[in-house]
Formats: C-alpha cells, structure tokens, sequence
C-alpha cells in the first residue's frame, strides 16, 4: 500500500508502507546456478527428443490401439458357434418327437440351424481354420439340416 506524505520536505515524495525484497541476482552471473539448470535441460531435452514420439492424450492413443487389434475369430468362438448350431439341431430333433410342437414351429427352428450354419461356414472361409474336424462336423451338419429341410417341404412329418 502506497501513502502521500505532505508533511515531509519533498511534498511529491510517495514511501511505500511495504518493505522491498531483496532478490539475489545469480541468474545473471555467468556461472550462475540458473544457467547451469538451463544448460543441463537443454542438454538433457536435445539428447531424449530424437527417439521421443509424439506423445497423445490417453484417451486418444487408447482408442487408436484398440482399433489396430485383430479382431478375427479363434478356434475357440468357432468351436462355440458350432456348438450352438448343435443345440439348435438337437432341439429341432426333440420336437420332431413332441406331440405339442407344431410343423410351423419345428420349420422355424430348423431355418435357425441352417441360418447360424451357413454364417459359420462363412465365417469358417473367411477366416481360415486349420481344423479338419471342424470343417468336417460342419459339413455333416449343414447336409442333415438341408436333407431335413427338405423332408419337411416334402411333408414327410405331416402324417
């Protein structure tokens, strides 16, 4: 806080209430200890920059990893597909032999088995497996589920 003091010999004089602070003038000394953490810095930043990468928020370098996965099938999720299609044809069997099961709902059923077959075996082509076995089981399955498509278009089940 700044006063005016009239009663003094120099009426314009202003005296400051607050006391100066006296600072120590090392930085500008040659062999000062600020231009010694300068030089070690710059030094330290010329030497890290050359294989530094650039350097992007979290979340953004999150979400770009993610989308460089490979996100194809494994052996194991067609295995379980396939076993799916199993269950349904299992099923499908089961209401053959129940007298409370229509025709129109045993159909439907067996046009899942064929649905979920035929989006295997793309998946199976289009991904590649080395299981013979798998293909083989597919194989099977999609030939009884078409023999049985056809079987009940035939109306071998209505009487």
């Amino acid at each position: 806080m700044n006063e005016i003091n009239p009663k003094t010999a120099s009426i314009n004089k202003i005296s400051s209430v607050v006391p100066r602070i006296i600072q120590k003038n090392s930085f500008q000394e040659p062999g000062g200890l600020f231009n010694e953490l300068l030089t070690s810095q710059i030094e330290k930043n010329c030497n890290d920059s050359t294989l530094k990468e650039v350097t992007t928020l979290p979340e953004i370098q999150g979400s770009f990893k993610a989308q460089q996965l490979d996100l194809s099938l494994d052996q194991t999720q067609l295995t379980q597909k396939l076993e799916d299609s199993l269950d349904l044809f299992e099923t499908y069997a089961s209401w053959l032999g129940d007298p409370e099961k229509t025709l129109k709902q045993t159909h439907g059923l067996l046009e899942q088995v064929l649905s979920s077959t035929k989006a295997l075996a793309l998946d199976v082509k289009e991904h590649g497996t080395s299981s013979t076995d798998l293909k083989q089981i597919l194989t099977q399955l999609m030939t009884t589920a078409q023999v049985e498509q056809i079987k009940l278009n035939r109306g071998d089940y209505s009487g």
